[in-house]
């Protein structure tokens, strides 16, 4: 399965890019509006997260700048009556920490904005996903554009997040210890911890 693609940015479309990898082979991807809008120009490398979706007829390129999206994408498709499309839709339309909130606080009203969606799969989406969607949510203060970029911080950051997860504790708590552990660009996920675990403990 092809997991990562980095190569020339050859041409995009509306709906997909082309991505040259070397001794002129292109991989057709296919991307959300909101992959686009941040893509490098034409000629330009470019590195995408793939999740490839393997069918009787085709196999398809799913391309993401982020792995958050893709493992959002991956995450979506397991609730009944949401395929790789609606699946596109909604990580191509949110970020994941406004899906995570949403799903949190059962915004059906909001979540049906998004193209495609309706009530019942909004709902079901909700009930499936409330519990898992925890690692999406970061600190107060940090913006989704902060946590989500390509650099180690971010990383730390998010291994920190799953980690605390992973330990029991709740969103809200999670959000909690993180804002108390300042982390900085020169932390790693042990220095993160350590700090967040120390916030969390009773005084």
């Amino acid at each position: 399965m092809i997991g990562h693609l980095r190569g020339r940015l050859l041409s995009q479309d509306p709906d997909r890019v082309v991505v040259e990898t070397g001794a002129g082979l292109g991989y057709e991807v296919l991307v959300a509006p909101r992959v686009l809008t941040e893509l490098p120009p034409i000629g330009v490398e470019v590195a995408l997260h793939v999740h490839t979706q393997v069918a009787e007829t085709a196999i398809t390129l799913y391309g993401f700048l982020r792995d958050e999206d893709k493992r959002l994408f991956r995450a979506v498709q397991t609730v009944s009556g949401i395929g790789p499309k609606l699946a596109l839709a909604i990580v191509g339309t949110t970020e994941p920490r406004a899906l995570a909130e949403a799903v949190a606080r059962e915004d059906i009203a909001g979540l049906t904005k998004i193209p495609g969606l309706g009530k019942k799969t909004a709902a079901r989406l909700c009930i499936d996903l409330k519990d898992k969607l925890d690692r999406f949510l970061v600190p107060e203060g940090l913006g989704s554009t902060a946590v989500l970029a390509s650099s180690s911080e971010p990383q730390a950051l998010e291994d920190s997040r799953a980690a605390l997860a992973a330990l029991g504790y709740n969103a809200r708590e999670i959000k909690k210890a993180l804002v108390a552990a300042s982390p900085s660009d020169d932390d790693t996920v042990q220095s993160i911890l350590k700090r967040a675990l120390k916030a969390l403990s009773p005084s």
